[in-house]
Order: structure tokens, then sequence, then C-alpha cells
């Protein structure tokens, strides 16, 4: 073989692992990890980071426009959970959805914070975007997908996972969210 059809294997392979690299998903991040900081705008132009939410309980949605309701059910399970604690236990946790807004572009980016806004009331919670993909590429969030993660309030990811998530699965994370909650 010469030199330069060993170059294009090279290429080939560097190509490849770095394209299975960068989306898998669970590959970048485990339960124990320090949750990276991000920096996320709403609609109505509030800003939210990891930081400013040190001592909470945050649950993490990060969704695409296109799959927001695959988890519809643990959302709603989530705020019905939310809606139960008292005021001292609601005050640590923060439910925080973000939106993959990477592909919106002037002039149509008045329309996206629109769109944030107002479905921010049917979800009874401020959702958030993801203006310039730096929460995606820190996260290794998977693309097209509904990515999930528990983050303590220490800044510690506890539960980390994306796709739909089956009634099992939310019954755990319900109870860990509890068990967060109770933690002093």
């Amino acid at each position: 073989m010469n030199n330069k059809s060993m170059h294009k294997i090279a290429i080939f392979w560097f190509i490849l692992i770095s394209l299975l690299s960068t989306n898998g998903f669970a590959q970048k991040f485990k339960i124990g990890d320090t949750a990276p900081d991000f920096t996320v705008k709403s609609g109505s132009n509030s800003i939210v980071n990891l930081k400013m939410n040190f001592g909470k309980t945050v649950f993490l949605f990060y969704e695409t426009k296109d799959v927001v309701e695959k988890n519809r059910k643990l959302k709603q399970k989530l705020n019905e959970f939310y809606n139960i604690q008292p005021d001292s236990i609601k005050r640590y946790i923060e439910r925080l959805t973000v939106i993959d807004c990477t592909s919106a572009f002037w002039p149509f980016t008045g329309i996206w914070e629109s769109k944030l806004v107002e479905n921010s009331i049917i979800e009874e919670m401020t959702l958030y975007g993801d203006w310039d993909g730096k929460m995606k590429r820190s996260y290794s969030m998977k693309n097209n997908e509904s990515n999930i993660f528990v983050i303590d309030k220490k800044g510690i990811i506890r539960y980390v996972n994306s796709g739909r998530t089956n009634d099992d699965e939310i019954g755990r994370i319900i109870k860990l969210l509890n068990d967060l909650g109770n933690e002093k």
C-alpha cells in the first residue's frame, strides 16, 4: 500500500471516529461528573446559567422544536411533582427547558423568541433558547432528541439520558428529584 492510500485510510478513520464521538450523547458525561456551566436566553431576553442555580436541583430538558412532544408525559409528571411541593422545596428546584435555536437566523429570530414566550405559558415554565450552540456542544447533546439531565445542588450530574422516557424511568426520575429535594 502506498503513502497516498494509507493517508486516505487514516483520514477516513479520523473522520469516522470524530463523528461517532461527537454524536455519542452518553459518552461524554456520566453520573457523578461536574456539569459544565451554560448560558441560555429566553424569548423575553431573560438570561439563566448554571452558576445562578447553584444550590438548586436542576431538571434540564434540551430539545429541538421537532421533538418537544417526545417526553410530554415526563414533563406532565414533572409539573405535577413540582406543583405539589411546598414553597420551601420549590425554591430549590429549577425546571429548565432549553430549545436548540441555532437554526434561527435574522430576520426570523423575533419569531423564534415569540414562540418561546408563547410556549412558556403553555408549558407553565420559562423556555430558553440555546442561540449560539455552546450548550449543545459543551453537553454533547444528541441531535433531534429529547436530552435530559438532573444536576444536583452542587453542580454534579445525577441523571443523564436521551430519547423517550418510559413509565418506570419516569418513576425513578421523580424519586431522584424527591430525594435530592430533601437533601440538606
